[in-house]
């Protein structure tokens, strides 16, 4: 398979530019996305969780449609997949470059999963970010990442396999939190004895 530039797969564009702290910000009928919204163990965004703000502006609005993929521009590389739809009236900031596939070959939930996954992204990432304390990827770069698009039934496997390690993951996890309860709570014992 070969890679094709994600410029010929998608279209671009950049998060809005909010010039004052969301804290300041009357409560309104449009949501904005911040980085500090984004969730930790999966790569979708929930609306509910997002901050209301009273649109001040001129311009009007451009509200993500469902699927749109939101990629963090600023550290961290990272892709959220926007699962919500154009009626939530809902803004991406400043931080975010917007993607919206443009082919039907490729499903969301795998481009999401190869901007955060793919050796070939991650590698092409790193080459292209610039800045070292705070790395950042520009538009113009992010257009020319290489993207290897796969038939969609490999392409719904890999969602499948991924969704099914963040599982086994989760529960990993919540079995040693459950162990170091356990310990805490048996040293506690050990400690009430003497």
């Amino acid at each position: 398979m070969k890679a094709i530039a994600l410029k010929y797969l998608a279209q671009l564009s950049s998060g809005f530019t909010i010039r004052e702290s969301l804290d300041f910000l009357d409560v309104g009928e449009v949501k904005a996305v911040q980085i500090k919204d984004l969730p930790k163990h999966i790569h979708q965004i929930n609306t509910d969780l997002l901050t209301d703000i009273e649109w001040r502006y001129d311009s009007k609005p451009q509200y993500l449609s469902h699927n749109a993929i939101l990629f963090v521009s600023r550290g961290e590389p990272a892709a959220y997949l926007f699962t919500g739809d154009i009626n939530e009236k809902v803004v991406a900031s400043n931080p975010f470059i917007i993607i919206y596939l443009n082919d039907k070959t490729i499903l969301p939930e795998f481009m999401v999963w190869y901007l955060n996954n793919a050796i070939t992204a991650k590698n092409y990432l790193n080459s292209v970010s610039r800045g070292s304390s705070l790395p950042i990827t520009t538009i113009g770069a992010l257009k020319e990442l290489p993207v290897i698009v796969p038939p969609l039934a490999q392409q719904q496997e890999i969602i499948y396999r991924h969704l099914h390690m963040q599982k086994e993951k989760q529960h990993l996890e919540q079995l040693i939190q459950l162990r170091h309860e356990y310990n805490n709570a048996l040293a506690e014992q050990l400690l009430m004895k003497n």
